[in-house]
Parts: structure tokens; C-alpha cells; sequence
């Protein structure tokens, strides 16, 4: 090997040595040097989206309670109707049983029924028959008749009251109001009028005594006009079914309760003729006031006895569904099926009238100036929502509060749903100035509110290292911040920012920028 073969073979060498040291140097160098991000400020408007939680609230309902139920306390059968429904005049809410309702109308039935027998009785003794068998039958069959009529006097004011028709207190005028025509009842009592007994042999006439007015006989009815729904051809509703079946039966406890008067009637009639000496015995005199007087208080404790059993049927019926007498968002049911109620509290709640519910969003310790007109979001729902007002509770408490209408209500999935839980939502936030932003995480805090960057410094080292960087500490005002971004006061267009290091960064230290 020549002397030059030697030298070009010894260059060769050095230049590989050469070259596994710049190897190595700049690994070591890679993996001792902190890895960086440099990232440049901008200007903008700061916005953030602030998780909340949205609760539906409304004012102070107004209660209900259904105060016939203490005296007639109820069973629930079935509840229709759950917090957050509209609620509209005349819904059923739910239905229930007066389990005591007989027992009780029973109990005043036995004292109606007694008093009802003592009046024909005090009638009957003072017309004076002898207690023959023969005068015995007319005196039983006025008993009879008298009972019958009463007890059927009171199925017709029930049947009246089911039907929702007020029935006059003389049944002479039954059907004959125009109320009557207008409900489709016409004057269907068509019972012959009574008949004067025929006398066995003439009597010499007594002094006078009272005795019940021959009634005149009730006009015979048309025919019942067809329904609406029959003249249009389309079908009945089950409503509309029911009011005619109740109607039907109206007529037939009204006709039955006349009947049984005319009856009533011309067994009273037979005893006054045989008082007058017309009949078949001979009667006896009577002290007219005073008879007069007890027969009126009877009749005024008949009277007494029928109000309360119909005020009871009246109390049973309402109480055997609850129905809504105004509109309103339903905030509360207290009650659920089998629950026994007796009106110690309220059955339900509803909302105010004209009310409508608003979503409301705690905010007390939000630092950032929310004000109303500012937008919100909540889950599942796209459009947003606007904050309407910012109020204050006594408590301290800070809400955002924002209105609702019935089709946001629809969209969101009803009303009902939204109060089963609070809502996930967010509300976005705009800055009102335009500031440097920075993102968060190049953000850096010494405590006590205090806060800095690190800048980039770009330094040219030795042929080995290469291009350096160092970082810079540098003092910032921050103005607010969100889960991304920092706001701040100072102008930091000019410089380069490093965010996101590998690991702990001190001011003049050296770094490099991350290689993709």
C-alpha cells in the first residue's frame, strides 16, 4: 500500500469517526433537551361553553283539595294524569270509590223512609176511619202509596242530579220547561187523574178538614226528538252515550215517581170523599190548625232528608272522578292508585293561571358576567335556548333563567320529562372585548393571581447542536379564561409562545421544538 493510499484510507476513518459523533451528539442532545410546542397568540372575542344544570320551576301553585271527601272519604281507582300534563277544563284526573257511600245514604234512606211513614200515618188517623178490615184496606193502601211515591220521588231527583238536570220541585211541571224541552225531556206522564170514590149511601157532612188537591191530569208527550249524531249519520260518542242512557233513565224514574204520586194522590182522595161523608164510613172531626201545622213540619222533615241524600249522591258523583275546573300545568299529584283520601291534604297542585314553567340554572359560582339574551343549549336538543332574566333568591343564590313556550316544551319532550330530572345543558358565553387569547394550557400560574408565559428564544449553537431555543418568563395579566382558551391584557403578537412541554420548563432553559 503506497503512502498515498494510506492517507486517503486514514481520512476515510476520521471522516466515519466524524460522523458517529455527530450521530450521537445531536441523540443525546434529543433526548436530555425539553421537547416544546410553539404556538403564536391571537386576537378575539373569548367565548366558553359553561356546563349547567337546568331544573323546571314554577311559582307557588295554587293547591286543590276536594273537601266533600271528608266527609265522604274515597278510594283511588285510577290516576290519568302525572306532573308536567297540561291540564285543560274539565280533564278527569282520576277516579275513585266512596267505599261508605251506601252505609251512609242508607242510614238517612231509614230515617227519609220513617218520617215518610209517620206523615201517612198522622194523614191516615186523622181522616178518622174505623179500624175495620174494610177501612183498613184504604187506610193500608194510603200507607202504601204514600211510601211508594216518597221513595220514588227521591229516584227521580237522583237520577235528575246524575244527569245533570234540575228537576222542579212540582212534578205537574215536569218536562213542561223549556230546560226540560231543550234536554229532550217532554211531558211523558200521561197516569189518569184520580177518580172521587163513589159513596156506598150519602153522609151528612162534617165539619171541614184539610185534604190533598186533586191534581190536574200532565199533558201527553211527543215523541222523543232524534240525537244530533243520528241526524247527522255519524256515531255516538261514549259520552254522548252515556248522557243518553243516563237521560232514559231520568225519564223513567221521573214518569215511575209520577205514577206512583197519582196513586199516592187517589188513595187520599178515597179517604177525603169517605171524610166528607161520601165514602163508605163514617169520619170523626179533627182540630184543623194544629193538624195543619204538625202535617207542614213533617213534610219539612221529609224535605230535610231528601236534601241530604241527594246532597250526598251529589258529593258521590263528583267525587267518583276528579275533574280540573281550569287550566293549568299539573306541578303535583299527591295521590296514587289504591291511596285512601279524606281531604287532610291537597289531592294536586296546579300551576297559576296563564303560568307557563321556565327552566332555571344555578350560576352562583360562575364567575363570569352572565347577563340575559345570552344563548344556551341543552342535550338532545338542537336550537338554542335563550337566557331571558338573572335573579336573586334570598338565599343568595345567582339563577339564569330561561323561558319556555309550548313548542320548545314539545320538542324537548314534554314537559313531564323535563321535571322527572335536572337537565345537562351549557351555557355559551361571549366575551364583550376583544383581547390576546392563548391557549389555556401555555398558561402558567406563581399563585396568588399572579400568571406568566414562557417565549421562545432562537439561539444558533455549534456545529454540532445545531439551531437552539431557550425559554423566556415573561409576566401576563389574565382577564378571564375558559376550558381553553386564556384571555389577557398584554400584546403578544410579536413572540413565539412554547406550550405543551415534556416536562418541567425553568426560564433560560434550553428546548426544542417537538419533530412530527
Amino acid at each position: 500500500m503506497t503512502t498515498k493510499q494510506k492517507a486517503l484510507k486514514a481520512l476515510l476513518i476520521l471522516a466515519a469517526v466524524l460522523l458517529l459523533c455527530l450521530f450521537f451528539a445531536r441523540t443525546l442532545q434529543t433526548i436530555t433537551t425539553a421537547k416544546i410546542q410553539k404556538i403564536s397568540a391571537t386576537r378575539g372575542k373569548l367565548e366558553d361553553k359553561i356546563p349547567v344544570k337546568g331544573e323546571i320551576l314554577f311559582s307557588e301553585g295554587e293547591p286543590v283539595t276536594l273537601p266533600d271527601a271528608q266527609a265522604l272519604p274515597i278510594t283511588i281507582t285510577r290516576v290519568m294524569a302525572k306532573p308536567g300534563y297540561l291540564i285543560k277544563q274539565g280533564d278527569t284526573l282520576f277516579t275513585a270509590h266512596a267505599a261508605g257511600f251506601e252505609e251512609a245514604l242508607d242510614k238517612i234512606k231509614q230515617d227519609y223512609d220513617k218520617k215518610a211513614r209517620e206523615l201517612a200515618v198522622e194523614v191516615a188517623a186523622h181522616i178518622r176511619i174505623a179500624r175495620t178490615s174494610e177501612h183498613n184496606d184504604y187506610y193500608n193502601e194510603m200507607l202504601a202509596t204514600s211510601d211508594a211515591y216518597y221513595d220514588k220521588l227521591y229516584a227521580a231527583q237522583a237520577a235528575a242530579l246524575a244527569a245533570g238536570y234540575t228537576l222542579p220541585d212540582d212534578p205537574q211541571t215536569w218536562g213542561q220547561t223549556q230546560a226540560a224541552q231543550a234536554l229532550g225531556i217532554q211531558p211523558l206522564f200521561t197516569s189518569p187523574q184520580p177518580e172521587e170514590t163513589p159513596a156506598k149511601k150519602a153522609k151528612a157532612t162534617p165539619s171541614p178538614s184539610p185534604a190533598p188537591e186533586t191534581p190536574t191530569p200532565a199533558p201527553a208527550a211527543p215523541p222523543p226528538a232524534p240525537s244530533a249524531a243520528a241526524d247527522s249519520g255519524t256515531t255516538p260518542s261514549p259520552e254522548a252515550k252515556r248522557q243518553e242512557a243516563l237521560m232514559a233513565a231520568l225519564k223513567t224514574a221521573m214518569q215511575e215517581a209520577y205514577t206512583a204520586k197519582t196513586a199516592a194522590d187517589q188513595a187520599a182522595v178515597t179517604l177525603h170523599n169517605i171524610y166528607k161523608g161520601t165514602g163508605p164510613v163514617k169520619r170523626t172531626g179533627d182540630g184543623v190548625y194544629k193538624y195543619i201545622q204538625k202535617i207542614d213540619g213533617m213534610k219539612e222533615d221529609i224535605a230535610k232528608l231528601s236534601q241530604k241524600m241527594l246532597e250526598l249522591e251529589e258529593k258521590n258523583i263528583g267525587l267518583q272522578k276528579a275533574v280540573a275546573s281550569r287550566e293549568g300545568w299539573l306541578m303535583e299529584m299527591n295521590l296514587k292508585v289504591g291511596d285512601k283520601y279524606d281531604a287532610a291534604k291537597p289531592a294536586y297542585t296546579l300551576s297559576k293561571p296563564g303560568e307557563q314553567p321556565v327552566l332555571r340554572c344555578d350560576i352562583t359560582d360562575i364567575k363570569k358576567p352572565l347577563a340575559a339574551g345570552m344563548k344556551a343549549t341543552i342535550e338532545g336538543y338542537n336550537k338554542e335556548l335563550t337566557i331571558t332574566d338573572i335573579t336573586f333568591t334570598a338565599d343568595s343564590k345567582k339563577y339564569a333563567v330561561i323561558a319556555l313556550d309550548q313548542e320548545t316544551l314539545s320538542a324537548l319532550g314534554g314537559l313531564s320529562k323535563l321535571m322527572a330530572q335536572p337537565q345537562e345543558m351549557q351555557i355559551i358565553y361571549k366575551a364583550q372585548r376583544t383581547t390576546t387569547l392563548i391557549p389555556a394550557s401555555a398558561l402558567r400560574s406563581s399563585g396568588e393571581g399572579k400568571y406568566y408565559v414562557y417565549t421562545v428564544q432562537q439561539n444558533w449553537g455549534s456545529m454540532l447542536g445545531g439551531a437552539a431555543h431557550t425559554v423566556k418568563k415573561q409576566d401576563v395579566t389574565v382577564i378571564e379564561t375558559s376550558s381553553k382558551l386564556a384571555a389577557l391584557e398584554d400584546d403578544l403578537s410579536y413572540v413565539e409562545i412554547a406550550d405543551r412541554e415534556d416536562r418541567t420548563l425553568a426560564d433560560g432553559q434550553a428546548v426544542m421544538e417537538y419533530v412530527d
